[in-house]
């Protein structure tokens, strides 16, 4: 009855101002990679320029703690606030910097930015439903992330081929979702007021959330490490305008979008591990097709499987970590959580950074299959202990 209660005190509209909040944490990078060689000759970066997209993944890591201990103590609708009012500021402000130093102070504190947005995004789903709805609102989340890439990634890449300053506009969507919270979401408390002995137990049994987050971690490593190269390989190794470099990224997140809503099923018939492994296989196969050819063929084939790995794994991520939280740490392993995506993000510049040409695809095949086919094991192996202590 309380769940009930609760979904009917946040209606349709609140609901939506969640999606439209959650769809612009995963555009914070992605926003500007259509424009990514023309922002590396503009602020002398050159292949550097990829750092630009990871730059607030460093801003979300150094500082999603803090927003997760603000909304176990106060709730994730100050969090929500904060995060939306600056992530409009500084993402709009990005387009008016004046040199490298700058813009990368202002994606910095945009990363902040972010981290408050999707910390308090999944505990405000976490504060209003329980039980099997959560879950299902939190794949819904995970959709609305990918159908917001596909739209915000094809309109910067038309934007990139006017200006490179134009993608930065985008950010504005951080101020139309702040007047929906305003109106449409009320303010609540924490993500659970009263301990539930079962999700306690969960908390302890099987995969810990540490072992989760590290394959989140990955997973997130896997997924940027394909958009921060794809347009650089596109546009200066093969050839393609900005425009089909946007297109082709949102085809990437549209296969996310129809991969997140297939998953709540396949998790029924294969688990969440099982479902894991298929989406790191998914990487796997596309970087080694990326890396075989750049055939136009090839690279559609490709696409299917990038999308598909993101799709089956980031709102299972979420889910997993919510499931397993107790009651007072939820809004901390959120924060978690967030911190584990962006490190990954962040670190894929340095993948890409390391590694040139094809052998990029051909690392991040290697890591991608190597992670996948440890699954199993390791949710065997705990399996097992859970099963001893009992």
């Amino acid at each position: 009855m309380e769940s009930k209660n609760k979904t009917k005190r946040i209606g349709l509209l609140g609901i939506a101002a969640i999606m439209l909040a959650s769809s612009l944490p995963v555009m914070v990078g992605n926003a500007i990679t259509p424009a990514l060689p023309q922002l590396g000759e503009v602020f002398g970066l050159g292949n550097y320029a990829s750092w630009l997209v990871t730059a607030p993944a460093l801003g979300v890591v150094a500082t999603a703690i803090l927003f997760g201990k603000l909304i176990d103590r106060k709730g994730p609708y100050y969090a929500a606030f904060l995060g939306l009012l600056f992530y409009g500021v500084f993402g709009v402000a990005g387009a008016f910097m004046p040199n490298a130093a700058a813009i990368f102070i202002d994606r910095f504190l945009l990363g902040a930015a972010t981290a408050a947005i999707m910390s308090a995004s999944v505990a405000l789903i976490a504060a209003f439903f329980e039980g099997e709805k959560q879950l299902k609102i939190i794949a819904v989340q995970g959709m609305s992330m990918e159908l917001g890439g596909v739209i915000f990634l094809s309109v910067s890449g038309v934007l990139a081929g006017f200006s490179w300053q134009y993608p930065f506009y985008i950010y504005a969507l951080g101020f139309a979702a702040l007047i929906m919270l305003l109106l449409f979401i009320p303010k609540c408390g924490r993500a659970a007021e009263k301990k539930v002995e079962t999700q306690v137990a969960a908390e302890r049994q099987g995969v810990p959330v540490s072992v989760v987050l590290l394959v989140v971690f990955f997973g997130m490593l896997m997924f940027f490490t394909a958009m921060v190269s794809l347009p650089i390989y596109l546009q200066n190794d093969l050839g393609y305008s900005p425009s089909f470099t946007g297109n082709y990224l949102a085809a990437l997140d549209l296969i996310s979008v129809l991969a997140a809503g297939v998953m709540p099923k396949l998790v029924a018939k294969i688990h969440e591990k099982g479902c894991l492994l298929v989406a790191f296989l998914c990487y796997g196969i596309a970087f080694v097709i990326y890396f075989l050819s750049g055939h136009l063929a090839a690279l559609v084939i490709a696409v299917l499987f990038a999308g598909a790995g993101f799709g089956l794994s980031t709102p299972l991520f979420n889910s997993l970590v919510v499931r397993k939280s107790a009651p007072e740490k939820k809004g901390t392993n959120i924060s978690l959580c967030t911190m584990a995506m962006f490190s990954g993000q962040f670190l894929s510049a340095l993948l890409v950074s390391v590694f040139t040409g094809r052998s990029l695809f051909a690392a991040a095949a290697i890591i991608a299959l190597c992670i996948g086919l440890a699954i199993l094991p390791v949710a065997g192996m705990y399996q097992k202990k859970g099963a001893a202590r009992k």
